[in-house]
């Protein structure tokens, strides 16, 4: 039985497929806390130019005025701005009832004290808005509004991480997980490789058709190897000498 594949050195060959396969994204752009939040909550399972898209419908004047009346809209509503995204009308849901938490708890929607607690304590209290914030958002707003290191970890990236061996293909623990990229990807490297793996897991490595024939990561990849193999024709007898 071959031994498992190195975790650091499978993340090694990724990370230089995915500049040699993705363009490179935009520096991120500096955002409130509320508006990270709900960046991320559109970003979750989707690439950064849909999210991108969205976000910029939502903020549209002439779609919504403000938060406040994105926060008392019909999801269908919500649903209709954001189109284009991954599920989109769970993400309008999520968005909305983000909005009412945050409206119920200070009666506004500036969470700019938020950042001030401190990285841990930040991401602790935004963990408390359980109807629109999961793992995913947490990680996300620590490392692109509160200036901790996480690598936010969704469904298509978690697939890619998956397939080429650097993450288990059960995964008990997503924290344990994200510690095991947090230790091998730095700090400053998180938003690029995000990003990257993002559109990475959209164009080439999708769900059901994966581009593995033309993936220069296939000669490190265990799935692609798998999912290419040409199967091995059986032998066929040779007659008895009568």
């Amino acid at each position: 039985m071959p031994a498992a594949p190195n975790k650091q050195t499978q993340l090694a060959h990724l990370q230089t497929v995915l500049k040699k396969k993705t363009p490179a994204p935009a520096d991120p752009p500096e955002r409130p806390v509320l508006e990270e939040v709900v960046y991320a909550i559109l970003r979750d399972g989707a690439t950064p130019e849909q999210a991108d898209a969205a976000f910029a419908r939502l903020k549209d004047k002439d779609v919504f005025f403000d938060w406040n009346e994105i926060r008392v809209s019909s999801v269908q509503e919500v649903a209709d701005a954001v189109h284009g995204l991954p599920g989109a009308g769970d993400k309008g849901e999520r968005v909305i009832k983000f909005l009412q938490e945050v409206f119920e708890e200070i009666y506004g929607f500036d969470l700019g004290d938020v950042a001030k607690k401190g990285v841990k304590q930040a991401a602790k209290q935004l963990a408390r808005y359980k109807s629109g914030v999961n793992e995913f958002v947490v990680a996300w707003v620590t490392q692109r509004a509160l200036g901790g290191h996480a690598v936010p970890l969704d469904h298509p990236t978690t697939r890619v991480l998956q397939r080429v061996a650097v993450l288990e293909a059960e995964i008990d623990d997503i924290e344990a997980a994200r510690g095991t990229l947090e230790h091998f990807i730095p700090k400053a490297a998180g938003p690029e490789f995000t990003d990257r793996a993002a559109v990475f897991a959209a164009t080439v490595c999708t769900e059901d058709h994966p581009k593995c024939d033309g993936c220069p990561m296939l000669p490190h990849c265990p799935y692609g190897q798998a999912l290419t193999a040409k199967p091995k024709k059986e032998k066929e007898a040779k007659p008895k000498k009568k």
